[in-house]
């Protein structure tokens, strides 16, 4: 009689202490699984109250000088002029100007430089100067899109203009606001790739406060509409003062009532609302997050928000500070310039210290918990610990 047997498959092959090839795969998964999770929850919660000095060099700057972190280098600018360099004190660009309330705006690969009240417009990249010009009117408001495009607002008495310049300074679209019939124009925003645009009014008529938002296509789906508006939206009692196209093609609006996110599309819609109920102090953002500072009893309250409209988390602030902003990996900075409160997400607090000689600006650098901080005659790298 002729025998037949069945030969097992790898994973069913059993080892000597009693387990399948397939089964330790598993275990091993899971182990990976489980140290990966609790290095997550270190990171998370894990808090500083100190740090130690890395490096230091040498750096002549001043009070008055501006530093931001743009496309992994340092940038500084004030009312004479603006350098590039590497956090190694490697020189990339300068450019000398004279600009009495210089301003700053990035998208992508391009900076602006305006002179609010003044007419001067730079427009700058890594690599060096994409443009320059200037326009006939004083700048009350820019803002500029990864192509290079610039939207500029301009005021002239009652008559407020719109221009959509290319980077060197060529019309490319314009219009005409009259206050009288549709309010004083206060902000302007352009989208990344330089099609769209809205612009914010405010009509005082009457007495009572209005706010419009216009949105304008410059694209061919935009050139069938009149005047190119593909949206107006109006709100009573509220005030409008900034807008900015965030994450290519939303819109964020914040009022001094409620924060509006449109998206931007063929027809722009309202995607979310953020209802500021208590005394707002200040608001900032990113492209992927919305923060308010609110009055709360005695002291003053951290909020994070998602674009989608999403609390994501509160943290409580003890101190006066005068600059909140986003970091470049979503953390918030606190600081008046000598204390400084950087939180993570959940509202854990990261590091909390207060620095005697003050500082101009800390940046996250290479790991977690190194940062690179600007001093009066310095720029150190340091490790918080």
């Amino acid at each position: 009689m002729q025998e037949t047997f069945e030969v097992e498959s790898e994973e069913e092959v059993i080892d000597q202490g009693g387990l399948s090839k397939g089964k330790r795969a598993l275990i091993f998964v899971i182990i990976i699984g489980i140290l990966a999770a609790v290095l997550v929850v270190l990171y998370i919660f894990s808090s500083y109250s100190d740090y130690e000095e890395m490096s230091s060099l040498e750096l002549a700057n001043e009070a008055e000088t501006t530093y931001v972190d743009f496309r992994e280098n340092l940038l500084s600018y004030s009312r004479d002029g603006a350098f590039y360099t590497d956090y190694s004190g490697n020189l990339i660009w300068n450019e000398t100007y004279e600009m009495n309330e210089p301003r700053m705006k990035t998208c992508g690969e391009r900076l602006l430089l305006y002179d609010r009240q003044g007419t001067r417009i730079l427009i700058m990249s890594p690599t060096g100067k994409e443009g320059e010009f200037s326009t006939t009117l004083p700048i009350m408001n820019a803002d500029v899109a990864a192509t290079g495009e610039v939207s500029v607002l301009m005021q002239d008495g009652s008559t407020g203009y719109v221009t959509l310049f290319s980077a060197d300074g060529e019309t490319e679209a314009s219009g005409e606001v009259h206050t009288a019939n549709t309010g004083y124009p206060i902000a302007v925003a352009i989208s990344s790739d330089g099609k769209k645009m809205c612009l914010s009014l405010i009509n005082l008529n009457d007495g009572d406060v209005k706010s419009t938002l216009n949105f304008y296509d410059f694209t061919s789906e935009g050139a069938s509409k009149k005047d190119n508006i593909t949206g107006s939206f109006s709100y009573s009692d509220m005030v409008i003062p900034e807008i900015d196209f965030v994450d290519e093609d939303k819109l964020v609006a914040f009022g001094d009532t409620e924060i509006v996110v449109y998206t931007s599309g063929d027809t722009p819609k309202v995607s979310s609302e953020i209802f500021l109920h208590d005394g707002i102090v200040s608001v900032f953002h990113n492209d992927s997050y919305i923060g308010t500072i609110n009055a709360a009893g005695a002291g003053n309250e951290l909020k994070v928000w998602s674009l989608s409209g999403n609390e994501q988390y509160t943290y409580p602030v003890d101190v006066s500070y005068t600059r909140c902003e986003f970091n470049k990996n979503d953390e918030v900075m606190l600081t008046d310039g000598e204390d400084v409160a950087i939180v993570k997400m959940f509202g854990v607090e990261k590091f909390k210290y207060h620095f005697s000689e003050g500082f101009y600006q800390l940046i996250p650098w290479e790991s977690s918990r190194s940062y690179v901080m600007v001093q009066k005659g310095a720029i150190k790298r340091i490790r918080l610990k």
